[in-house]
């Protein structure tokens, strides 16, 4: 099999919750975040035109070593669990929670998520999004 690397981003859309609170529930840094209703701007700040329709924040996690993309997100589900409450509460104010994954490969590449993973990120109502970039082949 192929190398590849992964990128791990935990993002959070919500019409109720500010991503202030949710930082400050998880006591992590975001990456990225807008609040509903501010104007729309690219990356680099420039104007898009019109509002963010919800509230937005996106936190990114650093592999420890040489752990395997499975390994990093059951220990960051492990770390999360403590806040299954708060995970609760934006699922029922119509919110929703993915962890996105940059996948980056020159060929072909694989990795196996457990049951055991699948079940805590069912617990934590985690969705799972996979943006694999590969080299065409």
């Amino acid at each position: 099999m192929h190398s590849f690397h992964f990128v791990v981003s935990l993002r959070f859309f919500s019409q109720t919750i500010a991503p202030s609170e949710i930082s400050v529930q998880l006591g992590l840094e975001p990456m990225w975040q807008h609040e509903i209703g501010e104007p729309r701007v690219s990356i680099k700040g420039a104007p898009l035109g019109g509002i963010y329709g919800s509230n937005y924040c996106s936190f990114r996690f650093k592999r420890q070593g040489s752990e395997e993309l499975n390994e990093m997100l059951d220990r960051i589900v492990m770390n999360l669990l403590q806040h299954k409450i708060f995970f609760d509460r934006i699922r029922e104010d119509s919110g929703r929670t993915e962890f996105f994954i940059g996948w980056y490969s020159t060929g072909n590449t694989g990795d196996t998520f457990s049951n055991s993973l699948l079940s805590k990120l069912g617990e934590l109502k985690i969705d799972l999004a996979l943006d694999v970039y590969g080299d065409g082949e």
